[in-house]
């Protein structure tokens, strides 16, 4: 975004003083570790800090402008401040005007699992025929995703938008702020079941999503999933389309190939044009089908779908192959985890040709389960098959339950279970010589990406 103050002062409502209208705003920051000269710096008042006490350093690392909350004394008065009610109100509200001013095709994401992965392919897939603009990173809360729309170029012809939540009516605010074009629910899985306490209860959250959809808008989501279709609001006017297993999908597939670089499908709309997707997991077969159902409203066809994704670009930690220094090949899926992914990482990995080498697996507790946390990781292990893994390394007071499920699949003597990140640690970095795959899989809190960096180092 690209605004002088006097105009962010007609599309929000603001106070400031007019002999700074014509300041020049060329960036949006709320850190200042990350400011850039030309940035207007969003302070937001938190419950142990306030981001107003930085604002002094904004402007001394080079912030042409700030937003200043009207209940907060002493704004500066030597610098452009525009007083706003709220700044994070403010916030959300510029993003809106300005996504409205821009008018791309906004595409919307949500789900319980797969909705970066589902983004990446998305941005590679639209990207082929469309200027894009995509959220980078985790920005897909209700601070990220107004950032994500203020970094937009004024050129972006296509949005995708990820939208993330932890609570109900979090959604509902990302969508009435995005109002998308079209949007698209992965999954309904037990992500985030502590606070919500029902997969029933995630799928009105996830469908949320639909609050600011456009009248006429397209609706894409997992035809299998009974809970979305229990809760459709068949009163609103936008259309539906579904991906699949079963032929009642408006999308389906004809043949799975998974390799050890992707996975490769054909389906019902082109049986003759396979689909290479540089990502392991049939479960990522869905997620591509489901931008496909996106693409073809942009006309899009498969077999441009075909050729897009085969320069696809990836986000870290999520299902990427790595090589150590000593040979060890990690498939690295440390970003996050729940039942669902979980469980599907494990199907996919246990039936991978690993050239004759040995399979490994370095896991840690699945977070935000509630009181069905042990239950949902002792289900987890008992989908492990005998013979499908030589080494399990686990760790964290959950993951007790997993161990146990997977002794009773694959033996005891193939458990190594710690109750610290640092005695896993000690423990896998010993074990690995290079002659191994090692599949890493637990919740970002859990901090597996720091082991990861450890193995890469050597």
């Amino acid at each position: 975004m690209k605004k002088t103050i006097g105009q962010i002062g007609k599309l929000i409502e603001v106070k400031k003083d007019a002999s700074f209208d014509d300041t020049l705003i060329t960036g949006i920051c709320f850190d200042t570790r990350q400011i850039k000269k030309g940035d207007l710096f969003i302070p937001f008042v938190g419950d142990t800090r306030d981001g107003h006490t930085f604002v002094k350093q904004a402007i001394e690392l080079g912030a042409a402008a700030a937003f200043w909350q009207k209940d907060v004394p002493h704004p500066p008065t030597d610098f452009p401040i525009m007083i706003v009610e709220d700044t994070l109100l403010a916030l959300q509200e510029l993003s809106k005007q300005y996504l409205a001013e821009v008018k791309p095709t906004v595409i919307a994401i949500t789900g319980s699992n797969g909705k970066t992965t589902t983004k990446d392919i998305a941005s590679a897939t639209i990207r082929s025929k469309y200027r894009v603009h995509a959220t980078k990173g985790n920005f897909n809360n209700h601070i990220g995703l107004p950032y994500t729309i203020l970094t937009m170029p004024e050129d972006t012809e296509v949005a995708i938008l990820e939208m993330g939540m932890n609570h109900r009516y979090e959604i509902e605010k990302l969508s009435l702020i995005a109002e998308p074009d079209m949007a698209i629910i992965t999954n309904i899985g037990e992500a985030h079941i502590e606070y919500l306490g029902s997969r029933d209860e995630i799928a009105k959250a996830k469908l949320e999503i639909t609050a600011g959809l456009k009248e006429n808008g397209l609706l894409i989501y997992p035809n299998e999933e009974a809970l979305i279709q229990k809760h459709l609001d068949k009163k609103r006017g936008y259309q539906t389309a579904t991906f699949g297993r079963e032929q009642t999908a408006s999308i389906y597939p004809l043949s799975i190939d998974t390799k050890s670089d992707g996975t490769s499908f054909t389906t019902n709309w082109a049986a003759d044009v396979p689909v290479f997707v540089p990502i392991i997991g049939e479960h990522n077969v869905y997620n591509t089908m489901a931008v496909m159902l996106a693409a073809k409203a942009l006309d899009i066809s498969t077999l441009e779908v075909q050729t897009a994704l085969k320069s696809m670009e990836r986000s870290k930690s999520r299902l990427e192959w790595l090589t150590a220094p000593n040979g060890t090949k990690i498939l690295n899926d440390a970003y996050n985890s729940s039942p669902t992914a979980l469980k599907a990482v494990l199907n996919t990995f246990m039936h991978m040709d690993s050239e004759g080498k040995a399979k490994k697996i370095l896991v840690a507790d699945m977070l935000e389960l509630g009181e069905d946390s042990e239950r949902f990781h002792r289900e987890s292990g008992e989908i492990l098959q005998k013979g499908s893994i030589d080494s399990v390394f686990a760790y964290g007071e959950a993951m007790s339950a997993f161990c146990e499920a997977c002794a009773s699949q694959i033996g005891q003597e193939k458990i190594h279970y710690f109750k610290t990140k640092e005695a896993l640690q000690e423990a896998i970095l010993a074990d690995v010589d290079g002659n191994e795959w090692l599949l890493v899989k637990g919740s970002y809190g859990m901090g597996l990406k720091d082991i990861v960096e450890k193995l890469m180092i050597g």
